[in-house]
């Protein structure tokens, strides 16, 4: 738990107090991937537990694309890249 105490003053901007933090000995620092690019068909296990992250971990959104087909339709590809012909 983190506590500041002290006195803010609008005409002297200056902060005086103590901050005290609760420190974790011992709390491996992750080193793994921070940013994951999702799968449609594939379980991902980040190993984070009991670990400390140093940034957010992004999970990238899975590629989704729609295209007319030719009966009338629309085709959905969902978790591929798709190259449309004649772009």
């Amino acid at each position: 738990m983190e506590k500041l105490y002290g006195i803010l003053s609008a005409t002297s901007a200056t902060l005086h107090g103590t901050l005290s933090a609760r420190s974790v000995i011992g709390v491996e620092i992750y080193d793994g991937e921070y940013t994951v690019h999702s799968e449609a068909h594939e379980v991902q296990t980040l190993p984070t537990a009991n670990k400390q992250l140093v940034k957010n971990i992004i999970v990238e959104k899975i590629p989704y694309f729609e295209t007319s087909n030719l009966s009338d339709g629309i085709t959905a590809y969902i978790g591929s890249e798709v190259e449309i012909y004649g772009e």
